[in-house]
């Protein structure tokens, strides 16, 4: 996609979304929509009837994860149709003793402390308490070298992209594209 194509897509989709997409700031996209008198994007739900059907089985969030719906508009459906949100079902209590063995130990410091417990399915809490006990440091992500041939694309490619493509923060771009700039002066 080319950084000029954003113009067509203006209010087929969101101003968040098109300054995702392409690169661009939402601000831009916005302006640009109101000069030019381009209604803003509005999501309309359509309510079939499997749908409504799984409103009374399903919270707002797991429904918005699994359709790609934002979940404002699932809550507005179910106000508009009065079917109460289901309270989600959670798993019984699982004692910490029994998450704790030599492959959950050895998992320690090795992702961050939140990624853990996704997977062991626990709050962060005793994740970080366990680490702590034994003396493990926590995660930290390993942040690419700029490369001269990294640093030939500042100022060509927006540091957003950048930054998916090497997996990082498009902030850690910009402080390493601004330190390059200084030290190549």
């Amino acid at each position: 996609m080319r950084k000029g194509d954003w113009k067509a897509q203006v209010g087929q989709f969101s101003d968040r979304e098109i300054a995702r997409r392409f690169g661009v700031g939402a601000t831009t996209v916005r302006r640009y929509r109101k000069a030019n008198d381009i209604p803003e994007f509005r999501y309309q739900l359509e309510l079939t009837q499997p749908l409504i059907d799984r409103l009374a089985e399903q919270t707002d969030y797991s429904l918005s994860k699994e359709l790609g719906i934002p979940a404002k508009k699932i809550k507005e459906a179910r106000t508009a149709l009065g079917i109460p949100e289901p309270k989600p079902l959670r798993p019984r209590f699982q004692p910490l003793e029994e998450i704790w063995n030599e492959q959950t130990i050895a998992l320690l410091g090795t992702m961050p402390d939140y990624e853990l417990a996704d997977r062991l399915k626990v709050s962060n809490y005793p994740i970080k308490a366990k680490r702590k006990e034994l003396g493990i440091k926590a995660f930290e992500k390993p942040y690419p070298k700029i490369t001269a041939k990294i640093a030939a694309e500042f100022g060509l490619t927006s540091d957003r992209i950048l930054a998916e493509r090497l997996g990082v923060s498009p902030s850690h771009i910009r402080r390493a594209r601004l330190r390059w700039l200084v030290k190549n002066e």
